[in-house]
């Protein structure tokens, strides 16, 4: 029985496991190639690529709830096709750019669909799958995602071997397709239309922006997203200038992770659909991050082997970390939104973790030149958020059982 065999929602399921799939190989095979195209192919420079990538970011960070609000209006569904074929249109004239002129154009179009794909898939997933299957649904996405990332990069990597603009060109054009291939699967979907929207649909809401107990619980999970940062830049950097490891650790250091991130997150899943095991989940991942900085704490004055052993240790508790951040946050972004807004208040959800993207290497980098008291200090920090979300949990239901006895008066 295959991974898509296995995925809960039936026909619906496996398209959209599929859709996922191929959504990741083309995403994988872009990001290895992307910065090695534009610098040495087109001819950027470094500084000239980072400014044009922080335009991308500024859009896409507002964009994301507009656009999240439009899929309440308009469905997941239409959105969804809408801004994969968009995005596949600015990646195919991503081959073709030739100047400094074209890179900025072309980056700043594709920031306004660019951070929309996760808050929209997960709208989509709860609008195609049953309640109890939401939360598993998104375990073996996230694994598909894995996958797909791993086999996209390995593809990108052919094209740096060859190392010419046809070959990257190629790469980014078939990028492009694969962003065709999403809207074209994404278009025959069969959703059920969301009566639970209804009312909300008449008009675009942002009612996400004034709802304090959602906007907090965000933030909580955008701090918990700090194993995003902490795998790509702190571990890589802690060990190359902190301990006596070997650099070459590092690669299966990160292999290691994909790799239980694949045979676990499913498994990780389990219990966390309700609000209460959501909140056990995220707690776990506080516990998990912390336990992770300290054992990064103990590895500069350790030999080389016993170093790597601590690293090992740490690597699996960034990716517990991992796992159950994941599982709790999408559990708790799907239960405590308001009916008919799910769109708006995903993407607000997931506007968290861009924004943790964004800020999170200054704050890893300014923890490791600290040293030992910056890694305490940032555990301190991932106990105080794992604390903080059963109470803002409570808060967040409080307002919604508000809600509901305030529309149910009328009906009286």
């Amino acid at each position: 029985m295959t991974l898509l065999d296995r995925m809960p929602g039936g026909a619906v399921g496996r398209r959209l496991g599929i859709m996922a799939a191929v959504d990741a190989v083309g995403t994988g095979s872009f990001l290895a190639v992307s910065i090695v195209y534009l610098t040495r192919s087109v001819g950027l420079t470094p500084a000239k690529v980072g400014l044009g990538l922080a335009l991308n970011a500024a859009i896409g960070l507002a964009c994301t709830v507009p656009v999240g609000a439009l899929a309440d209006r308009y469905s997941p569904r239409r959105m969804i096709v809408i801004c994969t074929l968009w995005r596949g249109s600015c990646f195919v004239a991503y081959a073709f750019i030739h100047s400094f002129t074209a890179f900025i154009v072309v980056v700043c179009l594709l920031g306004l669909v660019d951070k929309t794909a996760p808050p929209l898939e997960q709208a989509l997933v709860r609008q195609a799958v049953p309640e109890d299957e939401r939360v598993r649904m998104m375990a073996f996405l996230r694994v598909l995602l894995n996958v797909g990332f791993t086999a996209g990069a390995l593809l990108g990597s052919l094209a740096l071997l060859v190392d010419t603009h046809a070959g990257y060109s190629a790469i980014l054009v078939a990028n492009a397709l694969t962003f065709f291939a999403v809207s074209a699967l994404a278009s025959r979907l069969p959703v059920s239309t969301d009566k639970a929207g209804a009312m909300v649909r008449r008009s675009i809401s942002f009612d996400v922006l004034r709802d304090r107990p959602y906007l907090t619980l965000a933030v909580l999970n955008a701090v918990l997203t700090l194993h995003m940062t902490l795998l790509a830049v702190g571990m890589p950097l802690w060990i190359t200038q902190h301990s006596h490891a070997p650099v070459a650790v590092i690669a299966p250091l990160l292999a290691v992770n994909t790799v239980l991130a694949v045979a676990f997150q499913v498994r990780a899943s389990r219990g966390s659909q309700t609000t209460g095991g959501a909140v056990r989940a995220l707690r776990l991942a506080s516990g998990s991050l912390a336990a992770c900085c300290l054992l990064l704490v103990a590895v500069p004055p350790l030999p080389s082997v016993v170093a790597v052993g601590v690293l090992l240790a740490a690597m699996v508790a960034l990716t517990g970390g991992e796992l159950f951040q994941s599982a709790g946050g999408w559990a708790l972004s799907f239960n405590l939104a308001r009916d008919g807004q799910h769109g708006a208040y995903l993407s607000l959800f997931w506007l968290g973790v861009s924004m943790q993207q964004i800020l999170a290497p200054v704050l890893v980098v300014s923890v490791i030149a600290v040293g030992p008291y910056g890694w305490v200090g940032l555990a301190a920090v991932f106990l105080l958020a794992g604390l903080a979300v059963p109470l803002t949990s409570r808060w967040a239901e409080r307002a919604r059982s508000v809600e509901a006895a305030e529309v149910a008066v009328p009906a009286a």
